[in-house]
């Protein structure tokens, strides 16, 4: 039964006691009550006469919790951590190693803002700012303000708008008070001074809940520093790691790339040998051939026949000479051949290939075995197989003398010849549509007319 309703019935049996004695007649006013009443109704005069007054005090315990623990842990040490003091703590029963504990919680009264230390002052930043300006502006190290503000992730992410604690009298260790936590317990682990942090907080310790910041003086955040450095490095080494990795990524694509056009290029050229294999064996070329092979070797005869024919109208006086290669020679070069036909010339586009490829000297017919002879002085540079199957190359001074398609050579890399001189035989090796020496020369490097040089 709560007082207020105690004395609400108190009240109303007042009342009520009050109309049944004044129903009574006045002659037994005086009279005393049946036994059987004189314990239920008071008497007239007790009505008048004031009763003990009665107070109402508003209950400020809080919750209560009733905990088991081992027999080690101490009321104290169950105090800090729940964040009362230890009057709070009381132990209802123990046993064998065991002990029930009530904690009596501080009653949460009316909600209010978290408490600040009055020295620490809020800064919105501006575009611009960076902590070590925001620090120097302000007289601060790096480590006073990252002590008061333990929330960053990060040295060097900080956008315009955001807020920093800045502590403008005493330098320490900004924290906020975590349920399970305490001032106290928070200045004990740190080791800070309980007088100076009452001074620095305006505020006693134990005046402080959960949600509260306290500021704990003389406490520096170096490992925080530390530890922020670490992830700077952390985020520098991770960012340089995948420059590289985009780099790798990158050459790999130009290398699937470079390999594709290899490969393209590659069966380009591929198609391109097989169609000239597919034309080299085709019965036209066959024929093209034999009839490259009868013409030569009827001019070659028409050739001979008519050198007899010279020989034998000549004066019986004078002797017979016998032409050379070298005969004729003018302006440096003479006749590779002695006997051949001319079939193709500079820059002419005859045939399929010499379309598709710049014909830079000139062929001349003969047949398979003819001797080729060198049309000028110079130092074989080259012998064997090449750019023209299989051919000598010859240097003198910025001239080079190309003789192409031979089926044999007769001189070896580094030799000196002089004109007339044999060099080898005519074939038909590389790309080539019947028996013929390919004869090109380069002056400076650059392909010019042979027949302008020739005479």
């Amino acid at each position: 039964m709560t007082v207020l309703s105690f004395a609400r019935r108190r009240a109303c049996g007042l009342i009520g006691a009050t109309l049944l004695a004044a129903s009574l007649p006045l002659a037994h006013a005086s009279a005393p009550l049946p036994e059987r009443l004189g314990g239920l109704l008071a008497t007239p005069s007790e009505l008048f006469t004031p009763g003990a007054e009665v107070t109402l005090q508003p209950d400020t315990r809080g919750p209560a919790l009733q905990v088991v623990t081992n027999g080690q842990t101490t009321g104290k040490v169950l105090a800090r951590r729940y964040g009362v003091t230890p009057g709070a703590v009381r132990t209802l029963s123990s046993g064998a190693g065991w002990r029930l504990r009530e904690v009596r919680l501080p009653y949460p009264g009316v909600a209010r803002a978290p408490a600040r230390p009055a020295s620490i002052q809020a800064y919105t930043v501006r575009p611009g700012d960076t902590l070590s300006g925001v620090a120097t502006r302000h007289g601060l190290s790096m480590v006073d303000l990252l002590g008061v503000n333990l929330d960053r992730q990060s040295l060097d992410s900080l956008r315009a708008g955001e807020t920093l604690n800045i502590p403008t009298r005493e330098r320490g260790l900004l924290v906020r008070i975590k349920p399970g936590q305490s001032a106290l317990s928070l200045i004990a682990g740190y080791g800070a001074d309980l007088v100076t942090t009452a001074r620095a907080n305006d505020v006693l310790p134990t005046e402080l809940h959960v949600g509260d910041e306290l500021l704990l003086p003389g406490i520096r955040a170096e490992s925080f520093r530390q530890q922020l450095l670490a992830a700077r490095e952390a985020d520098r080494l991770a960012q340089i790691a995948y420059e590289k990795q985009q780099k790798y990524g990158e050459y790999l694509a130009w290398k699937r790339d470079r390999e594709r056009q290899r490969l393209q290029e590659k069966y380009a050229r591929q198609e391109k040998y097989e169609a000239y294999l597919a034309w080299k064996n085709s019965p036209e070329r066959q024929r093209k051939q034999a009839a490259y092979e009868r013409q030569a070797r009827y001019e070659a005869a028409q050739a001979a026949a008519r050198q007899r024919a010279a020989v034998v109208q000549q004066p019986a006086s004078r002797p017979g000479r016998v032409q050379t290669a070298s005969t004729g020679h003018v302006g440096g070069l003479a006749w590779p051949l002695r006997s051949f036909t001319l079939t193709s010339r500079f820059g002419e586009r005859d045939i399929a290939f010499h379309r598709e490829v710049f014909h830079g000297g000139i062929d001349l017919a003969a047949p398979f075995g003819t001797p080729i002879y060198a049309a000028s002085a110079g130092t074989v540079s080259a012998s064997g197989y090449g750019a023209f199957g299989l051919n000598v190359w010859t240097v003198n001074g910025n001239s080079t003398v190309i003789y192409g398609h031979m089926s044999q050579t007769a001189v070896v890399p580094g030799q000196t010849v002089q004109t007339g001189q044999l060099l080898g035989y005519v074939g038909c090796t590389g790309i080539c549509t019947g028996p013929h020496l390919h004869f090109e020369v380069r002056l400076g490097g650059q392909a010019v007319d042979p027949l302008a040089l020739l005479p």
